[in-house]
């Protein structure tokens, strides 16, 4: 038995790297976008290289892409989950994120992780909603 799903899935533009499981790389639901963990695979190359201060850039760069894909930027998030494989490259990730991200800052959250190959990983809440 079939049941309607009151959610939709994001189409991301080609400059967004594709899922490398079967999940959707975001996710419309109202005036919330989910997006899902982004590495730091670059989306012409398929490369993922560099220190964590690099890689989270890239990160940032195809977390930006996906929010594109809805009309959403950076600046609409409100929640981020980050994932380092070395907790001790805290402080090169966060001046890293500091420059890609304006005050005020999304709520974050950071934890190390077991990652497949990379040194960050992150995955973020948009509200796209309008206040007044």
């Amino acid at each position: 038995m079939s049941q309607e799903r009151h959610w939709r899935p994001v189409r991301t533009a080609p400059d967004a790297p594709a899922p490398a499981g079967a999940y959707s790389p975001a996710i419309r639901a109202g005036d919330f976008i989910f997006v899902s963990g982004q590495v730091p695979k670059d989306a012409a190359t398929g490369r993922i290289e560099g220190d964590v201060a690099h890689q989270t850039r890239v990160v940032l760069a195809n977390l930006s892409a996906v929010l594109a894909a809805e009309g959403a930027t950076l600046d609409d998030v409100v929640s981020v989950t980050a994932y380092l494989s070395d907790i001790g490259d805290w402080e090169a990730f966060n001046a890293a994120y500091a420059e890609v991200f304006r005050p005020p800052y999304p709520t974050r959250t950071t934890l190390g992780a077991g990652l497949h190959g990379f040194k960050v990983e992150i995955n973020a809440i948009a509200y796209i909603g309008r206040t007044a």
